[in-house]
C-alpha cells in the first residue's frame, strides 16, 4: 500500500495551486502519468505489468475471465479503422453506479474497464481504465494504460506512455496516454464513453452481453429508469436513417463535442444524445447545433464552406467536408482513426440528404 499512499499524496500536490481549470489540468496530466509510472517497477500499483494482473482474466493469454467481469457492447459503435473490439467492465462488490443524472453516470472507486483491439486477425492491444479517486474532477482520479499483445498472442506487456506506432505489424497505433485522456476526459463527470443509458439501451443479439436491463435488474443503478420497456426505455426519434446517423454521431463525435468538453467553447456543436432531448429529431442537440447553422469556414480544394449541415447537400456541408478531409489537422475525428469510415459516411450522407 506504500505505493498507493505516495500516489495519492503526489497527485494531491500536483492538483494544488489554484482553481480548477481544464486547460491547466490538460497541461499537467502528462506529468501525472509520468509520476504514476515512476512509483513502482510495475508503474501504477493498481496496474501491473501484465494484463492478467489487472483482474480481467485468469490466465496470461486472457482466454478465461474473472467471475466479476462483465462483457458488453455499446449499441452504437466507435469506428477504429476496421479493428474489431471486445469490452468488459468490473464494478466493486456491493457498489452501484450513481445515475442521479441519467446522462452522466458516476462510477464507484475501483471501477475497471477494458477494451481489446484486433486488427487484420491480430490481437494488438487491450486498454485498461481504473477509477482511483472518488472525486472524478481530481487530477489522476482515472488512470489509463494499455497492454500490447506479443507475437504468440499468449502474453502482454504494459505500453509506455508514448504508445506504439503500427503495432504488431499492423496499421493500428496504440495511443499515447495523453490521447486516452483527451477523449475520455472531454466527457465529465463520467469519463466512461460506452457504458451509459443510451449506449446500453438495446437488446444485444448475444444474450450474454451486459445491457441496461441487466444493470437495472441486478440493482447496479442508484436511480434506475422506471418508464419504457426492456431494450427501448430511451427510444431515439425519427426514421431508421435519423436514428442511425444520430447514434453514429453520439458514439463517434459526442465524447468530444458536448457541453462538458473544453472544445465546446470554440466549436459549439453538440453530438451527444441525452435522454431528455429525444422527443423529435429537430430537438436533438445534433440537429439543433448543426442543421442550417453557420460554422467556422472551411476551405477545401479552393472552395469555402460555411454551414455545418445543409439539408440535401452533404457535399457542401462542413460536417462531411471535415469527415472526408485528407488533412490531419482538419479531419474528424482527430483521434483514434486514420481513415474515413465508409458506413459512417453512408449514414451521415443519407441523413443529410433526407433532411
Amino acid at each position: 500500500m506504500g505505493g498507493l499512499v505516495r500516489l495519492v499524496a503526489t497527485l494531491a500536490l500536483v492538483a494544488c495551486g489554484g482553481d480548477k481549470n481544464p486547460a491547466i489540468d490538460a497541461a499537467v496530466t502528462p506529468d501525472v502519468d509520468a509520476v504514476v509510472d515512476a512509483l513502482t517497477p510495475d508503474g501504477n500499483p493498481l496496474t501491473p505489468e501484465t494484463l492478467a494482473g489487472t483482474g480481467l482474466c485468469t490466465n496470461a493469454a486472457c482466454t478465461t475471465f474473472a467471475a466479476d467481469v462483465l462483457e458488453y457492447e455499446p449499441r452504437f459503435q466507435l469506428w477504429s479503422d476496421t479493428a474489431s473490439k471486445r469490452r468488459w467492465i468490473s464494478l466493486p462488490a456491493g457498489t452501484t453506479i450513481d445515475t442521479t443524472d441519467m446522462d452522466y453516470w458516476k462510477f464507484p472507486v475501483g471501477t475497471k474497464l477494458w477494451k481489446e483491439f484486433t486488427r487484420d486477425g491480430v490481437r494488438v492491444e487491450t486498454r485498461y481504465i481504473v477509477k482511483l479517486l472518488a472525486d472524478d474532477d481530481a487530477v489522476g482520479a482515472w488512470f489509463y494504460t494499455t497492454y500490447q499483445w506479443n507475437a504468440a498472442q499468449n502474453a502482454t506487456t504494459e505500453v509506455d506512455i508514448a504508445g506504439v506506432m503500427n503495432a504488431n505489424g499492423t496499421n493500428h497505433d496504440i495511443p499515447q496516454r495523453t490521447d486516452c485522456r483527451e477523449c475520455h476526459e472531454a466527457l465529465v463527470p463520467s469519463r466512461v464513453l460506452g457504458v451509459g443509458a443510451i449506449s446500453l439501451d438495446y437488446t444485444p443479439a448475444n444474450s450474454a452481453l451486459l445491457d441496461l436491463e441487466d444493470l437495472i435488474t441486478t440493482g447496479k443503478l442508484s436511480a434506475p429508469p422506471t418508464a419504457g420497456t426492456a431494450g427501448a426505455r430511451f427510444p431515439l426519434p425519427g426514421t431508421d436513417v435519423d436514428r442511425t446517423a444520430l447514434g453514429y454521431l453520439h458514439a463517434n463525435c459526442g465524447h468530444c463535442h458536448n457541453p462538458t468538453s473544453t472544445n465546446f467553447g470554440t466549436t459549439p456543436v453538440d453530438y451527444r444524445l441525452r435522454v431528455g432531448t429525444l422527443a423529435t429529431v429537430a430537438g436533438t442537440p445534433a440537429y439543433a447545433s448543426s442543421v442550417n447553422v453557420n460554422g467556422s469556414p472551411v476551405t477545401e480544394n479552393g472552395t469555402t464552406y460555411t454551414k455545418i449541415v445543409i439539408p440535401g447537400q452533404p457535399q457542401n456541408s462542413i460536417m462531411m467536408i471535415r469527415f472526408l478531409s485528407s488533412l490531419a489537422v482538419r479531419k474528424m475525428p482527430q483521434r483514434g482513426s486514420e481513415m474515413a469510415d465508409p458506413d459512417g459516411q453512408a449514414a451521415l450522407t443519407a441523413w443529410i440528404n433526407a433532411l
